[in-house]
């Protein structure tokens, strides 16, 4: 064999090694990527699961009337947030990192919106209001990550496309009691 051949040999081993090398690596940093966003996904769920989050919770969903009154969006127009409103700092502050963090590509959206649609596009609703208000001396960024969130979480909604595996059957059983209980439910009108 040559000298020429076993040059033409050489590089292309060294090739095949350098290929082989960048395919492993990519592979790698897909599994990174995965790991950090169980990671940040799993960390956000035990904030969710935590009381005082809970409980803040609970306050939200009463904020659509409470922000009908002149002294509580006076509260909210404060440098600071008193303790009693406080609750929308916390919620706030969450919805606020998850969306920071779709922005900026370290989760995927759609894998958020998969799992936190419906809930961050309830929340922004009640919210919404109030953090109109508290815009005013706070400025318009203010949670603007939390609204990115909440309108690709609408968008999501609003395909209403199932994420259910084509092709497999449903297992889950017919609901026996919805016609009973759809009659006895009482409509907001009455």
């Amino acid at each position: 064999m040559s000298l020429e051949l076993w040059s033409t040999v050489a590089s292309v081993g060294t090739f095949v090694v350098i290929a082989a090398t960048a395919i492993a690596a990519v592979i790698q940093l897909r599994h990174m990527r995965a790991s950090n966003q169980i990671t940040i996904l799993n960390d956000l769920r035990k904030a969710t699961e935590d009381e005082q989050f809970r409980e803040a919770i609970e306050f939200i969903y009463t904020l659509p009337s409470r922000v009908q009154s002149s002294e509580f969006r006076a509260k909210l127009q404060g440098v600071r947030l008193p303790r009693d409103v406080y609750p929308i700092g916390l919620v706030g502050r969450l919805y606020e990192t998850l969306g920071s963090y779709v922005n900026r590509g370290m989760l995927d959206a759609d894998l958020v919106c998969d799992l936190w649609a419906p809930v961050v596009f309830g929340h922004w609703e009640d919210m919404a209001d109030a953090i109109v208000v508290m815009r005013r001396t706070r400025g318009p960024e203010l949670f603007e990550n939390f609204e990115y969130l909440a309108c690709i979480s609408k968008r999501y909604l609003d395909r209403s496309v199932s994420v259910y595996p084509k092709g497999l059957p449903r297992i889950a059983p017919e609901d026996k009691w919805a016609a009973e209980d759809l009659c006895g439910r009482v409509t907001p009108t009455q």
